[in-house]
């Protein structure tokens, strides 16, 4: 995400699992065009080293930014982070890109979007993870364009703050070391990949150009674990491929093919002799989904009036 394709974003300590991703074969299969930056031998253990102190050096900067501008006026600082975080929302929005990849639909779908693109902002702007300008997350060019701002906010904000030459000396130190780490990193990365800093591809693109690149069913597979709006336009190519090939699956069984996977298939995307045994499968994953809400009740002891499944439960016909 993507972290583009993870399934947990935030984390008290990013630093350690996100490497795994690009080197991670199934991940630089189903995503050729961005995982498979890091070279193998020894340039693998300086990139790793890079992307350590690249959001080390990048958290102390923000850091200092942020504390200069609470001691000019606490307002500063609210007003530049909400400013900032506007002006990125408001680019996916008119980008039409900004649904999360999360699977939810309806009202509730996009708050939790919108939740997840402030979350994922916020953690981008302090650690400057490099998983996270895949364009399922801010996308490339915005990515590096907000390490750049970042550098340049936070001499903005010593002057604001009144910074003495201590504090002109320590920024330039760390701002001059960032600029060091990140070029040292694009210089021992593959250079092919080194256009995904610049990109300028939606999460939307992304997930529609997967899919109708793919030759492998489990990779065309996953756009189901993807919100519907974002491939929404090749929805005709999608139901073709699923109705053409469903009962080869249902006989040859792939790992990837489970009741939860079938359970998320649009209703005129099943074939009508599957579909009183696809409605069952929802029941029954509705009431999986129904047994862990009992669980959570029984832990913590809340009422009938403050639960509720979500989904709608389908009769079997």
């Amino acid at each position: 995400m993507s972290v583009e394709e993870s399934t947990i974003h935030c984390q008290a300590l990013p630093l350690t699992p996100i490497p795994s991703y690009d080197v991670d074969p199934q991940k630089r299969k189903e995503s050729p065009d961005f995982y498979g930056y890091i070279p193998d031998g020894g340039g693998r253990a300086l990139i790793f080293g890079c992307m350590m102190l690249n959001s080390a050096l990048l958290l102390l900067i923000r850091s200092f930014s942020a504390t200069m501008l609470m001691i000019a006026n606490k307002r500063y600082l609210m007003i530049y982070m909400a400013g900032d975080m506007a002006l990125y929302l408001l680019q996916k929005v008119a980008r039409e890109d900004l649904h999360y990849w999360f699977p939810i639909d309806g009202a509730f779908g996009l708050f939790v979007s919108l939740l997840a693109r402030v979350i994922v902002k916020t953690v981008i702007d302090f650690t400057g993870i490099i998983q996270f300008r895949g364009p399922q997350e801010l996308g490339g060019v915005y990515w590096t364009a907000s390490m750049f701002l970042a550098v340049a906010a936070s001499f903005a904000s010593v002057w604001i703050g009144g910074g003495e030459r201590m504090h002109w000396t320590l920024l330039g130190a760390a701002s001059g070391a960032w600029v060091l780490v990140f070029t040292l990193f694009l210089l021992v990365m593959k250079k092919e990949y080194r256009r995904t800093f610049v990109s300028t591809r939606t999460g939307k693109q992304q997930i529609m150009d997967r899919f109708s690149k793919a030759d492998d069913d489990a990779i065309k597979a996953s756009v189901m674990k993807r919100n519907k709006k974002m491939w929404w336009p090749i929805r005709g190519e999608v139901k073709e491929w699923v109705l053409e090939n469903y009962w080869r699956w249902d006989e040859e069984k792939p790992t990837w093919f489970t009741e939860a996977w079938l359970a998320k298939l649009p209703s005129d995307m099943i074939p009508v002799e599957a579909e009183k045994n696809v409605k069952g499968i929802r029941v029954r994953e509705n009431g999986r989904r129904r047994s862990s809400v009992e669980m959570v009740k029984g832990m913590f002891g809340k009422g009938e009036e403050e639960v509720r499944v979500g989904g709608r439960v389908e009769p079997v016909a």
